[in-house]
């Protein structure tokens, strides 16, 4: 026997044995696993206390997975006679099966696009157009009792009508939109994450479309949704929830990992200091003072995406970290001179009545000395910025004294 027919006798003997109704036991206890893991999920994010819009679609997309693993065990009961097994059942449960994945399709699309806020689902022409596949779905399923054309599921293969790839082809259109519109986006490795959330569902939404009886994607829903999970829950960890971008535990995570793989002999560590922060929120309010903070926290993304590639992080209060190669003394001054003008233009741009400005003091890391460690670059790179932040304060008094004084 060579390996070829060993493959296709052990995949005909799994055929056989899922085929039979020994598969009942096995597809019910899968289901019965994936629906608890999921509704535990579901309970957490529901009674959690961040509820934006990606999580709140998100909640509901769990929601609709304990659905569908509840349509799968009750697709089995005609099968091992806990229900009868006639026209109505087989409607019945062709029905629910679709229409709650027709559902996760839909709102796998609307977690993608209300995740990175894109906003092509902000206007009401473009919900319609984005609900269409959606639409038709239902409406094909309203026709099967009607042309009484059913799917047979009595095989182990699943004997399509032509409704039902229908039905399918529009129902896969959801997670393969979402997944085409973000690599056509401009985002990293945190992109291409995501993209593996719609990606393995519609791979195997085709799969579990051929192989009825194997329960393959109530394995993936529940592993995308426990890796969403964990994500969320890193996120929370590492990221600051005022400015959303990295905090404390999220910078010294960086440095760790970026001093293991070697190669940082040109590594920098800035402090980035707004000015005046007091005064901001005396004048104006605390909100205000919130305001600065997230704006300053914005033009940090941008320098980071369009000018220069770093690290930037919130490391307590008003005071930011940056974390990036810089190759000559050239590029070091160009680069607190980009810095200050992407937080200068922000303000500018978002129409505050004040200047934003910055106080930047830097460390370069350096064998044998203080700033090997991640707490000695942060400490000196902190000095350098306060030295720098008095050095301005007093010239700007010097300035003043010489305005005042009689010519």
């Amino acid at each position: 026997m060579n390996f070829a027919s060993a493959v296709s006798r052990i995949w005909n003997e799994c055929l056989f044995a899922f085929s039979s109704t020994g598969y009942s036991f096995f597809k019910i206890e899968a289901h019965v696993v994936c629906a608890i893991v999921l509704a535990v999920l579901f309970h957490r994010q529901h009674n959690s206390s961040d509820q934006t819009e990606a999580r709140i679609v998100w909640c509901r997309l769990i929601f609709i997975h304990v659905m569908y693993c509840v349509s799968g065990i009750l697709r089995v009961f005609p099968d091992i006679g806990i229900l009868p097994a006639n026209s109505v059942t087989e409607y019945i449960f062709t029905a629910l099966n679709f229409a709650v994945f027709t559902g996760m399709c839909w709102l796998i699309f609307i977690y993608t696009e209300s995740y990175y806020k894109t906003g092509l689902l902000d206007s009401f022409t473009h919900k319609i157009i984005a609900a269409v596949p959606f639409i038709l779905s239902m409406f094909t399923l309203i026709l099967y009792p009607l042309l009484r054309t059913y799917t047979n599921y009595n095989s182990m293969a699943m004997n399509h009508t032509v409704f039902s790839v229908i039905i399918l082809v529009l129902s896969l259109i959801y997670p393969l939109g979402a997944v085409i519109h973000i690599f056509f986006r401009k985002n990293n490795q945190e992109a291409n994450k995501l993209a593996l959330y719609p990606a393995s569902f519609f791979i195997f939404a085709l799969i579990q479309s051929l192989n009825w009886k194997m329960p393959l994607l109530c394995y993936v829903v529940m592993a995308s949704d426990v890796f969403i999970y964990i994500n969320y829950a890193d996120s929370l960890v590492s990221v600051d929830p005022l400015t959303k971008i990295p905090n404390r535990n999220g910078l010294i995570r960086y440095l760790t990992e970026r001093m293991h793989k070697g190669n940082i002999d040109n590594l920098y560590v800035f402090a980035v200091d707004i000015d005046d922060l007091d005064s901001i929120n005396a004048k104006y309010g605390r909100s205000e003072g919130d305001r600065a903070l997230i704006i300053t926290a914005g033009a940090l993304k941008r320098f980071r995406t369009e000018a220069h590639k770093c690290y930037a992080s919130r490391y307590y209060s008003d005071e930011f970290i940056i974390a990036s190669d810089i190759e000559s003394e050239y590029e070091l001054e160009l680069f607190t001179e980009h810095v200050r003008n992407y937080i200068s233009n922000a303000a500018i741009t978002n129409g505050l009545a004040y200047h934003l400005r910055v106080s930047i003091g830097h460390a370069h890391y350096e064998k044998y000395s203080r700033t090997e460690t991640i707490m000695g670059l942060i400490e000196e790179a902190d000095k350098s910025m306060t030295e720098n932040k008095e050095q301005r304060k007093f010239q700007s008094m010097w300035q003043k004294s010489i305005n005042k004084s009689p010519s």
